[in-house]
């Protein structure tokens, strides 16, 4: 149907039958596409064409249209296959961003970790006199706790003499140091932890929390 139509066409320019735009769209054309001219000029070199030449004519424009179309086929697939492979890429990226945010944070965290303790190197003990009470569930817990909870923000060494008062649940309550005009850095992270730490037994009590260098 196509061919016959694009034969029409040339017949009706070539014998003049066109209007002037139908004339200029087909001239148009045939400046894009050699063998549409070659078949016009052909076209117009013959006195009348017979059934034969028609029909090798229209041969010729269906090659000619299967050709391009297979042309536009071949251009069709291999930017659908760029496409594919495009997404493909982009998949395959974003995968691998999940797993990196994924994992990376935990290796951070670890690493995180190591610095944190590798900067707390501070640890605590109790000396070997306590005095007035002791904690319920007995020294060697009671140091542990200490040590469990000591961050050691401040660096420094050395002992601190402490006193507190019991209240009747077994809080401590009223945490001072003794000092001699200047209190030790870590005092104020001890006073917490005493007072937020396990029950005692008794009313009042004196401690000697020795502040030191972990040994690594």
């Amino acid at each position: 149907m196509e061919n016959n139509y694009q034969l029409s066409r040339i017949h009706n320019y070539v014998n003049g039958l066109m209007s002037r735009e139908e004339m200029y769209e087909l001239e148009k054309e045939a400046l894009n596409d050699p063998f549409l001219q070659d078949a016009i000029d052909g076209y117009a070199l013959q006195d009348g064409v017979d059934a034969g030449q028609l029909s090798l004519l229209q041969k010729r424009l269906a090659a000619r249209v299967e050709t391009q179309s297979l042309a536009k086929n071949r251009r069709f697939y291999s930017w659908q296959r760029l496409a594919v492979g495009m997404a493909a890429a982009v998949m395959f990226v974003t995968v691998c961003t999940l797993l990196l945010l994924r994992y990376l944070p935990q290796r951070t965290a670890g690493l995180t970790e190591v610095e944190i303790m590798q900067e707390h190197t501070y640890s605590v003990s109790l000396q070997s006199y306590q005095e007035g009470a002791e904690p319920i569930e007995g020294w060697p817990a009671y140091e542990d706790y200490l040590n469990k909870n000591f961050q050691g923000d401040h660096y420094e060494e050395g002992v601190l003499h402490i006193t507190f008062k019991i209240d009747e649940n077994g809080k401590p309550f009223e945490v001072h140091e003794e000092t001699n005009g200047r209190g030790h850095l870590s005092f104020d992270e001890l006073r917490k932890i005493i007072e937020n730490g396990p029950k005692w037994k008794g009313g009042q009590a004196r401690i000697a929390v020795d502040v030191h260098k972990m040994k690594l």
